[in-house]
């Protein structure tokens, strides 16, 4: 067995993502369209959609999760798409926010 290191990559994350299923909003123009969050940090998402976005472009988040009391967490930010690429049948696009939101810090607690 080889004492082989794996290559010294830096993370480029600012923050540790929480695997999730969320409902997600989209929009990168004139009008909303739906979207699967699939993980999340106060940074950035990663969101599966059906269209393919542009890196570089900018559009609104919105998010919205059940509360455990019952109500419903939502939070909107900007951001900017970092990448795109498809997997299946689906996009899979990174964001990364360039707006602070402090209700996604909410969300991340209930799913945390």
């Amino acid at each position: 067995m080889s004492n082989i290191e794996a290559p010294n990559r830096a993370n480029r994350r600012l923050s540790a993502r929480v695997a999730c299923r969320l409902t997600v909003a989209y929009n990168a123009g004139t009008e909303w369209h739906p979207a699967t969050g699939m993980d999340l940090s106060s940074h950035g998402c990663r969101l599966r959609l059906g269209e393919d976005l542009r890196r570089g472009s900018t559009l609104k988040v919105r998010i919205e999760h059940p509360a455990p009391q019952g109500d419903q967490l939502s939070a909107e930010a900007e951001g900017t798409v970092i990448w795109s690429r498809l997997e299946g049948l689906s996009y899979q696009v990174g964001i990364h926010f360039t707006s602070e939101e402090p209700a996604i810090d909410n969300i991340l607690a209930v799913l945390g």
